[in-house]
């Protein structure tokens, strides 16, 4: 390892040659030492210093420092380089709300570098002549990787700190693949070539997750935000050119407050990667299992044994009352109102049947009140939903009704309400930095035409989870169902929100999750012995306050299961959406299908009608079949790493993602007894493939590949161990 003179903490006297040594370096001219490069550093601010933090045959890393400023200079992980950049951002407001922006490589009062053995520290002070802030940047280097700790010091009355990014590096190579924590995970392969652009907010619907990672052909880089509470972040993702950079983006705790201090939440980890997105997603897991506040038990004793075997959900709505409109889950492409009246009751009964496995069923407009209008006041129920429940369970099918768990209609004092937003819940709702708050319009129209507002409620007002309550035991001591489906929870992106009436400060940090997990927690404290909670999409974050995940828009056609690779036994990941626009769409039906069982995934969330299409539901039943076969393994065992597929058959691209036509996956038990893997053919014709398998990894003595000879809808199952 390469090192620098240590800072003046030793000897006396030692300390002062090392720094007049130090000094005397600085003055001479500087130059590129990687191979090849003989450029000489920007002069711009001040004369730079080259510092090497790490030098071995993994990873790389030098930093340019001067007296005022400091950036990644170059640096190397496996076969990727990493780039001259910014090590940070940083954004101050002052108090007529003007916003001021300074990065490392701004001209900051002094800038001071010191390393103590593996630990390096710089502290930036007084960025462009504003006093008495500053920011300091520790790492903490192995051999493996380094560790990056952000803590920023604001003592000035006249400014408040934003936001502040971690350090993240831009990286080039001649092949760049990247994972993103998108829905499951995505691996976008040869990103650099295809160019990608994307903002994510974490943790949500489509950010579920706080790591990325890079590689080429066998090498690359993790970056993972290793933040045990889950506090808010943006991340904002630009691939082209053969680069690629993240920003990572910390909403300022305590923002619109003067002399506001404050850590970035938990620590930026950079390490050597060799693999790919897998490997990564092991890293990540690593840090889940050993600091994670949300991670629930594996094996989900909490969770009735009834609820962790469903092999297959369907939703739908009962048509519209008059008093309705035609307010509606428009997204749903719902097929209830293509029958005659029973057809949200019969169709189950006659699929339940047909299937001969329990299934549960989600059920929307059950409630008096239109869809996405007069929320939360979902009680009372309609007759026609007590009365048709109550055969639906008599067939033995589960009921869950929805309910919206975090935002309140805004214009609902309209309708006469005595609990509305104007008198209760405009106090709670999430302020920007105006006092205004924040909302979403849908396109569900109010009686005056006007588009609804939803306005989504901070959980630091507490009469919000007390009403999220008492809507969910009136629910389940007046109606015949099997537990609730809270939307939105595990899915709306926090929002910074300014309020400083609801028990947080303004700005960033960890109070949304904490906040709705604490909320969750008591309703689910009280809930009936044999229920079962879940959520929309899969933020990390709120697992431990589910027992399932509605997974619905794991659709791309780039996913990897990452997400099951870490989470699986710890809460049930259920179904995709292949209805709506996609309706007609036989191989996207298919492609989703078959990869929802080699994730693991409670398979389904569709609409009953799927009994009157005999091919549809011919291939559905060999996957249920196989669901229930070996429900045991995916919820007690792990996904290994999926197999190479390579097949006779050419992708199909349709309904905007391109799909293989076989799909694979293996598990294992826990107590690696028993070695699955599950292949499947989702294509009318027969197919030959080749399936790479890593036997050394998955801990069998067997082979590296199998041939297989499949039929048309083929489902089969081998034990490898």
């Amino acid at each position: 390892m390469k090192t620098i003179p240590r800072p003046l903490c030793l000897s006396k006297d030692f300390s002062t040659v090392l720094f007049l040594l130090f000094l005397f370096i600085r003055t001479l001219p500087v130059v590129g030492n990687a191979p090849g490069d003989q450029t000489a550093l920007s002069n711009d601010v001040n004369s730079w210093s080259l510092i090497s933090v790490e030098e071995n045959e993994l990873w790389s890393l030098t930093l340019g420092v001067s007296e005022n400023s400091a950036r990644f200079q170059r640096g190397r992980f496996g076969e990727l380089d990493v780039l001259e950049g910014e090590i940070f951002r940083l954004k101050l407001e002052d108090a007529t709300g003007r916003v001021n922006e300074f990065s490392s490589e701004s001209k900051w009062e002094t800038v001071r570098f010191q390393r103590i053995d593996d630990t390096l520290e710089l502290v930036f002070s007084n960025p462009e002549q504003i006093e008495n802030i500053s920011l300091k940047i520790s790492g903490q280097v192995d051999r493996l990787g380094i560790s990056w700790r952000v803590e920023v010091v604001n003592k000035s009355p006249d400014y408040s700190v934003i936001e502040a990014t971690y350090p993240f590096p831009r990286i080039r190579g001649n092949l760049l693949n990247l994972f993103v924590p998108d829905r499951p995970g995505r691996a976008l392969l040869d990103v650099g070539r295809s160019g990608f652009r994307e903002t994510y907010e974490y943790p949500g619907h489509i950010a579920s997750m706080q790591y990325f990672a890079y590689w080429g052909r066998e090498s690359g880089i993790y970056l993972g935000v290793h933040d045990p509470f889950a506090s808010m972040k943006t991340f904002y993702v630009d691939a082209s050119e053969g680069t690629s950079g993240i920003t990572a983006v910390f909403p300022a705790i305590g923002a619109g407050l003067p002399s506001n201090s404050f850590a970035l939440a938990g620590e930026v980890r950079w390490e050597a990667l060799k693999g790919d997105w897998y490997d990564a997603t092991m890293l990540y897991k690593e840090f889940v299992l050993a600091k994670a506040t949300w991670l629930p038990p594996k094996g989900r004793p909490d969770t009735p044994k009834q609820f962790k075997k469903i092999p297959y959900w369907i939703c739908d709505y009962i048509p519209n009352s008059p008093q309705q409109g035609d307010a509606r889950p428009m997204t749903l492409g719902a097929a209830s109102e293509k029958y005659e009246k029973n057809y949200w009751i019969d169709a189950a009964v006659r699929l339940k049947e047909r299937l001969g496995v329990p299934i549960a069923y989600q059920v929307y407009n059950w409630h008096e009140i239109p869809f996405n209008i007069n929320y939360p006041h979902f009680l009372p129920a309609k007759k026609e939903f007590t009365d048709g429940a109550s055969k639906l369970k008599e067939a033995g099918i589960y009921i869950f009704p929805y309910i919206n768990a975090v935002s309140w209609e805004m214009d609902d004092a309209d309708e006469g309400f005595e609990l509305n937003f104007t008198n209760v819940g405009s106090r709670g709702a999430a302020l920007k930095p105006d006092g205004s708050p924040y909302f979403f319009p849908y396109p569900q129209l109010k009686k005056s035409g006007e588009k609804t507002r939803l306005a989504p409620i901070c959980p630091g007002f507490e009469r919000w989870g007390q009403i999220v309550e008492e809507i969910a035991r009136g629910i389940e001591t007046s109606e015949p169902i099997d537990g609730i489906y809270f939307d939105q929870v595990s899915a709306v992106a926090p929002l910074p929100c300014r309020s400083r009436e609801h028990g947080h400060l303004p700005g960033g940090g960890s109070y949304w999750s904490d906040g709705y997990n604490r909320a969750m927690q008591r309703i689910r404290a009280n809930r009936p012995s044999d229920s079962f909670y879940y959520s929309e999409s899969n933020a990390e974050p709120y697992a431990n306050s589910f027992d399932g995940f509605l997974t619905w828009i794991w659709t791309k056609g780039d996913q990897v299961p990452a997400f099951p690779a870490i989470y699986a036994g710890r809460i049930q990941m259920l179904g995709r959406y292949t209805d709506g626009a996609t309706r007609d769409d036989d191989d996207y039906f298919r492609y989703h299908l078959a990869e929802e069982l080699v994730y693991g995934q409670q398979l389904g969330w569709l609409n009953a009608e799927i009994v009157y299409k005999e091919e549809r539901l011919a291939f559905l039943e060999k996957l249920v079949k196989t669901r229930v076969q070996w429900t045991n393994m995916f919820n007690e065992g792990k996904l290994l790493r999926p197999p190479v597929v390579e097949s006779d058959l050419a992708p199909v691209a349709s309904s905007g993602i391109t799909m293989r036509q076989v799909i694979a996956g293996v598990w294992k038990t826990d107590d690696a007894s028993k070695i699955a893997l599950f292949v499947v053919n989702i294509s009318k014709r027969p197919a030959r493939a080749t399936i790479g398998l890593f036997p050394k990894e998955y801990g069998i003595d067997g082979p590296e590949e199998l041939k297989l000879d499949l039929n048309p809808l083929d489902v089969q199952v081998f034990e490898l161990q």
